[in-house]
């Protein structure tokens, strides 16, 4: 199974559903499951993605080294405790990170900031069970909901964080503004985006 980004060419990709597996498959392609329509477009499509570079920027930006996490089994979501003056519990500091020595120091993080580390792995936060764990955590309020919207785009939304590591979040709005607003984008909007992604990488 294949953790689903959506991709275009003079065709919009149609995406039946998101699952969850590396990202990165043994041909160096990005894999997808795709409508009927898709998989026809297939072929043209990946050799679109190889002259544009795209499979450049396909993966999960790492919030610690700023490389790509390429495997959904190599990502980690992190966050931080910690007590106010009158002892409630704060969450803060989430993130999306490499599995491995990227995550938080929990020695230096509990020193210095008197807050525990917690977190799962990105696993859990894929697919349909990953979109409710997702809405519960929101639901509960502990954690900051503009990050936690944030993190939903990122593994939820195809095409989102590859559009994202293309331009840089900031810019999103600056090449297509969401109707939704709130840095909420349509697939139509997406494709928008990766279609000028793309013309501006054969400009360069």
């Amino acid at each position: 199974m294949a953790y689903a980004h959506q991709i275009i060419g003079n065709t919009i990709v149609q995406l039946c559903c998101i699952c969850v597996s590396d990202l990165i498959g043994a041909s160096g392609g990005i894999r997808w499951v795709l409508s009927t329509v898709a998989k026809e477009a297939w072929t043209v499509i990946t050799n679109r993605l190889s002259h544009h570079r795209l499979r450049d920027y396909a993966g999960w930006h790492c919030e610690f080294c700023a490389r790509l996490i390429t495997t959904v089994s190599d990502g980690w979501v992190e966050w931080l405790a910690s007590e106010d003056d009158t002892g409630a519990t704060i969450l803060h500091g989430l993130r999306l990170v490499h599995r491995g020595s990227c995550r938080y120091d929990k020695r230096a993080v509990f020193g210095s900031r008197r807050s525990v580390v917690e977190g799962l792995c990105l696993e859990r936060f894929i697919g349909p069970d990953g979109l409710v764990l997702l809405l519960s955590l929101i639901a509960a309020g502990e954690l900051p909901t503009v990050d936690l919207i944030e993190l939903a785009k990122r593994v939820q939304v195809p095409g989102y964080e590859l559009v994202r590591n293309l331009a840089g979040r900031a810019n999103l709005p600056q090449i297509v503004v969401p109707s939704l607003g709130h840095g909420c984008y349509l697939q139509s909007e997406i494709a928008q985006l990766l279609t000028r992604a793309m013309k501006n990488d054969q400009a360069a």
